[in-house]
């Protein structure tokens, strides 16, 4: 999880890759465990403040696996106001795209 917080972007893209195939095959079994809120959820957090636009794009893609196994309060709590900065900084939708 470390490879979240790396300097090189590089390393970030890695670790934001890495969690979103995680998610995309082991989801089933994450749902309502504390590893997913404990361990995924910060680190998903984390990625989507990343600097660079397809880092965050990735974290985004990965959440989908669980975002509807999560309880309403940590969506509102954790993932909008991420998302929601997100959207504000990138007003440019050619960054995205």
């Amino acid at each position: 999880m470390s490879l979240c917080g790396d300097v090189n972007y590089k390393i970030r893209m890695d670790g934001a890759i890495f969690i979103k195939e995680y998610l995309e095959i082991n989801h089933e079994s994450l749902i309502g465990s504390a590893r997913l809120k404990q361990t995924f959820l910060p680190d998903m957090c984390e990625l989507l403040n990343d600097e660079e636009t397809y880092i965050r794009i990735e974290a985004i893609e990965g959440i989908q696996y669980v975002l509807e196994c999560l309880e309403e309060d940590v969506i509102e709590r954790e993932l909008m106001p991420n998302l929601l900065k997100m959207m504000i900084i990138e007003n440019n939708h050619d960054l995205i795209i």
